[in-house]
């Protein structure tokens, strides 16, 4: 039923179009103006204006009143580099010219979501209240989707489209998170005529680095230093360092402790060199499972079965919008869509897979009628 050269256009039509995160503007536009062509009621709340972007997320509505509802969800922002892509179709898959990303994440969502409403629509199948959202600033920290009024639409179930894998992967638990800047501040002095009279922040932070647990910690827990930022010129004692910190993990009082300890070796050291110590660290999105017997993964694996893609159910180290409608309230999976090498410009995705995914959100669709 799916139109594949109609979807895979589509498709290539918003790769093209540049959206980095808070910058969706065009992005937004575009896909406005294919959900109101398909009938839609169609709106853009303030998350943009709250969250210092140019756009809002878009949402859609097709209403079935007396049926239950189902929210669809992908973002529209992109990783960088993610300007002037160049979509390239070879040997049966798409990707970029290797200069960017291709931006299949999460754009080939959002053109599965869109074919599967046009298929539904175009063949007068039984469909539930349908309510789309393309969120922004996900790539970020998750903020369209916290800014997302999702109470207001009470969706039975929600279906995300933004994993990596085959169709038919559906992720069932995901970790809590935190993440921030760690400062440590000493203090400058001449490198060459009086280092004594200095304290080298970075001497400080390498002191405590080696005392923090960092990188696997456990099969459920990660820790992670991405960036450090310091200093002003070679011959000045370094009097500030900044650390870029992340961790995760499966288990809630896991990564408490975990913060905890790493907030008291900084400041132990700290006052071992009379250095000061400034935690930006903060915790982002709860994690979640699924239990088995849940109804949305009954749901998924009754339409799995009509599109014959195996149903595999698994865990994941990274965060989707799912983790936030899951905190809600509000049962959230999230799916795999066939994107392949994500945040790289190596990225590419397989036709097929996006055919199967289209049909796989049609069946689920036709499942919850």
């Amino acid at each position: 039923m799916i139109n594949r050269e109609r979807m895979i256009n589509n498709f290539i039509e918003m790769a093209r179009i540049s959206s980095p995160s808070l910058k969706e503007r065009e992005m937004a536009d575009y896909v406005k103006k294919q959900l109101q062509d398909l009938g839609m009621e169609v709106f853009e709340d303030g998350a943009g204006e709250k969250e210092g972007g140019n756009a809002g997320n878009i949402i859609g509505i097709l209403r079935n009143l007396g049926k239950k509802r189902i929210l669809l969800s992908a973002h529209m922002d992109t990783v960088l580099p993610c300007d002037k892509v160049n979509p390239i179709i070879e040997n049966g898959i798409i990707k970029s010219d290797g200069t960017t990303v291709l931006g299949g994440d999460d754009k080939a969502g959002i053109a599965n979501i869109i074919e599967a409403i046009r298929t539904i629509k175009e063949n007068n199948l039984d469909h539930p209240e349908i309510i789309v959202v393309f969120s922004i600033a996900e790539e970020i920290g998750l903020l369209g989707a916290k800014n997302f009024d999702i109470e207001k639409y009470s969706p039975n179930y929600t279906f995300v489209l933004d994993s990596s894998g085959k169709p038919g992967i559906g992720i069932i638990q995901t970790p809590f998170s935190a993440k921030g800047k760690m400062k440590i501040i000493g203090k400058p002095a001449h490198a060459g005529i009086a280092p004594e009279n200095g304290i080298n922040a970075l001497t400080v932070a390498a002191h405590a680095i080696t005392k923090i647990k960092l990188g696997r910690i456990d099969s459920e827990t990660t820790s992670n230093i991405g960036v450090v930022r310091g200093g002003e010129a070679v011959n000045i004692v370094m009097p500030e360092v900044t650390l870029q910190y992340e961790a995760r993990s499966f288990s809630g009082e896991k990564l408490d402790n975990l913060l905890t300890e790493t907030d008291r070796v900084f400041k132990e050291m700290c006052k071992e060199f009379g250095a000061e110590f400034e935690n930006g660290v903060t915790k982002g999105y709860s994690g979640y499972r699924l239990e088995d017997s849940e109804e949305i993964l009954n749901i998924f694996r009754k339409a799995c079965a009509q599109v014959e893609v195996e149903c595999v159910t698994k865990p994941t180290g990274g965060g989707s919008d799912s983790n936030i409608y899951n905190e809600k309230g509000y049962k959230a999976l999230t799916i795999g869509i066939g994107m392949t090498k994500v945040h790289t410009k190596d990225e590419y995705i397989e036709i097929e897979d996006m055919v199967k995914t289209a049909n796989l959100v049609v069946e689920i669709l036709k499942e919850m009628a």
